[in-house]
């Protein structure tokens, strides 16, 4: 008769008594069938998502039911993806007027670059508007990443990395600047007003990548079809501030 190795017996008893509940892989807690325990703060996301879907459904049976056929764009708009700054309410517009391209503090990458050049070769649009907004949180971020910058390994998301470094050059060129600003002023640069400075320099970042890594776009500039402008949205007052290049 075989005798079993000691260190497989104590194995065996470590797995016999382990609770099937314990957690997974993920870290997600099992149940007495190995199933994921459900928790109440879930079922109470599972019901917000649900009543989410159903006022989504609701919306567009309204909406289908008044929908107004809009005509083709001549402008485009490239903002911030904050919820408060839709650039459709910003400008009061209709349907058709705009054709807008978002992105987490209003910054271009190929893929935008790509839908710029489509509108304004494929409909026509004469206007480009890069349109930041005051109390910006990706600004703030890039900031405080400047402040307190993070080790590679202390980043959760690489993507984020990759966003922050995009407006880090304004921030880096406020910073730059900051001492002189201050003393032209009389007053120190700091609070909403040193924000404000990033977002406006972080918008004629965007303007001079749409023109330096589009040929297209900067070539149809160049023969004044196409007019790109700068603006900062002021979610206080909800007015456009247009900036001066």
């Amino acid at each position: 008769m075989r005798i079993l190795h000691p260190k497989w017996f104590l194995l065996a008893v470590v797995l016999g008594t382990t609770p099937l509940w314990a957690a997974d892989r993920t870290g997600a807690l099992l149940d007495d069938y190995g199933d994921v325990k459900t928790t109440k703060a879930d079922k109470a996301l599972k019901k917000e998502q649900d009543d989410i879907l159903k006022m989504l459904n609701a919306g567009n049976k309204r909406h289908a039911a008044n929908m107004v056929h809009g005509k083709d764009p001549r402008i485009m708009v490239v903002s911030c993806a904050d919820s408060h700054v839709t650039p459709e309410t910003v400008f009061h517009t209709q349907p058709g007027d705009l054709f807008v391209n978002r992105a987490f503090g209003n910054v271009v990458d190929k893929v935008v670059l790509a839908s710029l050049e489509y509108g304004a070769t494929n409909l026509n649009c004469c206007v480009l508007v890069v349109m930041g907004h005051t109390d910006c949180t990706a600004v703030k971020g890039a900031m405080d990443e400047h402040a307190n910058p993070r080790t590679e390994d202390q980043w959760g998301s690489l993507n984020q990395k990759a966003l922050y470094e995009r407006i880090e050059p304004a921030v880096s060129e406020i910073e730059a600047v900051r001492t002189t600003q201050e003393a032209q002023t009389g007053k120190p640069l700091e609070g909403a007003d040193l924000i404000e400075a990033v977002v406006k320099t972080n918008v004629l970042n965007t303007m001079h990548d749409i023109r330096q890594k589009s040929p297209i776009l900067w070539g149809l500039e160049r023969t004044d079809k196409l007019r790109i402008v700068g603006c900062v949205y002021h979610k206080d007052s909800g007015k456009v501030e247009w900036i001066k290049e």
